[in-house]
């Protein structure tokens, strides 16, 4: 802006190059947003399913064991399992420790078998499916709700499955690279295109035109991975916490962890 204003000097560029390359890394930022935001909404989408699949686990548990003599104890074990197998799940996917979470919610022989495996929400669910198959074999439950219950173990290995699938897929590196790249070139060229038009006016109208596509980049990368324990991120924690009180009140248990309440607005 300096050269062409004050000096003379003619470095301006016809806007129709420009505008070409503006128009391309539109098409390229909105394929790169929206596929972004088609694994955070899976991923939305895998943990509502688990919300609804633990509800009808504890469900079915209850109510198919109800005036079968069985004890009370042996199915708030399986439900309790449920909730562990819920918060290892939200553990394993941001990499964090479940064993303060879960030591709680199993018995301590169970719990010290358990934690040291590489897969825990994947043990837990095993357990859930030999005490589920135990109790159809002391005819606590009958072969029919047997297989229902173990329908919804199999929902909850696909949920996990789907979940490890997002986490463990990362975004295609030429999306990233090719985007970054080409925001960064139309940074440069846009105040040639413009300088002619504008004058001086030429740099906060560039700064503002590359600050949009810089920020619509960024959202891009901050909901393409939905388990990496940021602000933006599934609020996998919060949402455990939520089935561990459903849970347990279709139990009747009193003993409810108090909701966390949400910092700065944000709930992870």
């Amino acid at each position: 802006a300096i050269l062409y204003t004050r000096y003379d000097v003619n470095i301006s560029v016809s806007n129709t190059e420009i505008s070409m390359l503006g128009i391309a890394l539109s098409i390229l930022l909105r394929f790169r947003v929206s596929a972004a935001y088609e694994r955070w909404w899976e991923a939305r989408r895998i943990w509502g399913a688990v919300v609804n699949n633990s509800r009808s686990f504890a469900r079915q548990v209850i109510t198919f064991s109800h005036d079968s003599g069985i004890e009370e104890e042996l199915v708030k074990s399986l439900v309790y399992r449920q909730i562990a197998f819920v918060h290892a799940m939200a553990c394993r996917l941001r990499q964090l420790d479940c064993a303060t979470l879960i030591k709680p919610l199993l018995y301590s022989d169970e719990y010290e078998q358990i934690i040291v495996k590489s897969h825990i929400p994947n043990l837990l669910l095993l357990h859930n499916t030999y005490a589920v198959k135990q109790l159809q074999k002391d005819n606590h439950i009958t072969d029919f709700e047997l297989m229902r219950v173990e329908e919804t173990l199999y929902q909850l290995t696909d949920n996990l499955g789907a979940a490890e699938r997002i986490k463990n897929t990362p975004f295609p590196v030429p999306y990233s690279y090719f985007t970054w790249l080409l925001v960064h070139l139309f940074a440069i060229l846009i105040p040639f295109g413009m300088v002619d038009a504008f004058g001086y006016l030429t740099i906060p109208v560039a700064l503002c035109a590359t600050f949009i596509f810089l920020i619509i980049d960024q959202i891009a990368v901050e909901i393409q991975d939905p388990f990496s324990n940021r602000e933006n991120d599934i609020p996998v924690s919060a949402i455990s916490q939520n089935i561990e009180i459903d849970l347990k009140e279709m139990m009747g248990d009193t003993n409810l962890p108090q909701k966390t309440a949400p910092e700065g607005g944000v709930l992870m």
